[in-house]
């Protein structure tokens, strides 16, 4: 195997480069060496590269990927040379109170690939074999690199409670893992599941895969709508758009006693008007952040349990798929993805290319 490879590397914001790197050895017994097969881009990485910044430079960014195992450590026996694996991107630190409580998402002190360690975008990755999960068979690696925004879909539904059969929802914000709420609603039992955006075009592909309607907020008012088509509002509301305005709208769909999931991050302050204040108070709404997701076994493994959902057909993510690219167009692709220049969902790097 060659000793150096090409990698995608954040050297300032707005400044990310396709450099030749060292190839990374494996340093502890419980590590593994992976050739990348395929890395998405998260919402979080548009950000982070153009605005943001990672917590040191250069870094390797992405954190969404899957590919081979070429070289495990002495003490791995979870893995073996050959597999087909995805990763989680966190490594939790083990000892704080929420690791404890088996918690991990919410560790204090937690690392995590692709920001504050070198990531995936790059033709091989060292990781923590801790944090391996074999794809399923008819999986391939495009699918297993999307098991990260699938989990993280997942823990937010989650986050609403028990989905009862026969429930409403609404889903602000058609990026990937807003198709992907969609689906897991749908799948998990909702009858009724309204997608909002403000492209007709993602909204044509949501109803393909499930939504009952879609809603252009640019043409008409979703909360108006979504109430007139309810009678009242949606069990749950869930905001993936992370847009102060969408925040807003999602808790205003929500029925009485409803419950609002806030997974889009902001950066912007979210000023409530007086009349949400009130939905909030008379209504008796629940508010629930969602962060990440949740390897934690019982009572699911979120990361298992969309594999198996790829696996069956139940979710489909190639669908999603818009855009692939090799590690040398990081610049081409990032500006295009920050400046909208095009309609995109899931961006993939092809590191093989």
């Amino acid at each position: 195997m060659a000793s150096k490879m090409r990698a995608l590397r954040l050297f300032a914001p707005g400044d990310i480069r396709c450099v030749e790197v060292d190839v990374p050895v494996i340093e502890k017994d419980s590590q593994v060496l992976v050739k990348v097969k395929s890395c998405g881009v998260c919402g979080s990485d548009i950000a982070r590269v153009m605005v943001k910044g990672t917590y040191s430079f250069p870094t390797t960014i992405g954190h969404e990927f899957a590919g081979e195992v070429l070289e495990i450590g002495s003490g791995v026996k979870n893995v073996e040379v050959g597999d087909r694996v995805t990763a989680l991107p966190m490594i939790p630190c083990g000892v704080c109170e929420y690791c404890k409580s088996a918690k991990y998402h919410m560790c204090d002190n937690y690392d995590y690939y692709g920001s504050r360690r070198d990531g995936a975008m790059a033709e091989y990755i060292v990781i923590e074999s801790a944090n391996c999960l074999k794809l399923p068979s008819n999986v391939d690696y495009e699918m297993g690199c999307m098991a990260d925004p699938m989990s993280v879909a997942l823990h937010a539904v989650r986050q609403s409670g028990t989905v009862e059969a026969g429930g409403s929802a609404a889903v602000y914000g058609m990026g990937a893992i807003g198709y992907m709420t969609v689906q897991w609603f749908r799948a998990l039992g909702y009858t009724t599941v309204y997608a909002v955006d403000i492209s007709d075009e993602k909204l044509r592909l949501a109803e393909r895969l499930g939504a009952t309607k879609g809603i252009n907020a640019m043409q008409e008012d979703p909360v108006k709508e979504i109430i007139a088509l309810t009678s009242g509002g949606v069990d749950t509301a869930v905001e993936l758009a992370g847009n102060k305005i969408t925040y807003v709208q999602s808790l205003q769909s929500a029925k009485k006693s409803g419950t609002v999931i806030y997974c889009g991050i902001t950066y912007d302050d979210v000023v409530y008007p007086n009349d949400a204040i009130a939905h909030i108070l008379r209504g008796e709404i629940t508010i629930r952040g969602s962060w990440n997701s949740l390897p934690n076994p019982l009572p699911i493994h979120e990361w298992e349990t969309a594999l198996r959902f790829m696996q069956s057909g139940a979710i489909k993510v190639n669908p999603l798929i818009t855009h692939r690219y090799r590690l040398e167009d990081g610049q081409k692709a990032f500006e295009m993805m920050f400046n909208r220049t095009e309609v995109f969902t899931k961006v993939l790097f092809k590191p093989e290319d």
